[in-house]
């Protein structure tokens, strides 16, 4: 898997790009303080998450998958198992659920839904995450699980 080059606006090109951590890390983790430490939070999100065991797709869209120096936060959807309750996994893991304790312990704005969302309704989240606050289209990540 290749991410494709930048738009001239410093966006991904509109879509759903699949991408393993290596990749994402080499192109978005690095370049500045900034998107080294948003990295590091994220990977720290997505631990606790995957070690739910029940962390089944992950989507990564906004200023970090662009060209920006300095994004201001993460925009996260975590798509969970059919049968996840946050009230039955471990407290440390609970903070991503909770998007008030998720912002200020990982700068992140987490979307999470269980994988019976269905077929129909995911791609209509996916296509507004992919319009900019400006109504450009821009492309998303979807990282592969850790």
């Amino acid at each position: 898997m290749v991410l494709p080059d930048f738009t001239l606006n410093g966006d991904l090109p509109a879509g759903v790009h699949i991408a393993s951590w290596q990749e994402f890390q080499e192109r978005f983790g690095v370049g500045t303080s900034r998107r080294v430490w948003l990295s590091s939070r994220l990977e720290a999100l997505l631990g606790l998450a995957a070690g739910t065991g029940k962390l089944r797709r992950i989507f990564v869209w906004g200023s970090f998958v662009t060209t920006k120096p300095s994004p201001k936060d993460l925009d996260i959807l975590l798509i969970m198992d059919e049968d996840f309750e946050v009230e039955k996994i471990e407290l440390p893991a609970q903070t991503v659920f909770n998007s008030l304790r998720a912002k200020l312990l990982f700068e992140s704005d987490v979307f999470w839904t269980r994988a019976s969302i269905g077929e129909e309704v995911l791609p209509l989240w996916l296509e507004t995450y992919q319009t900019s606050r400006d109504f450009r289209k821009r492309g998303i990540v979807e990282l592969e699980p850790l």
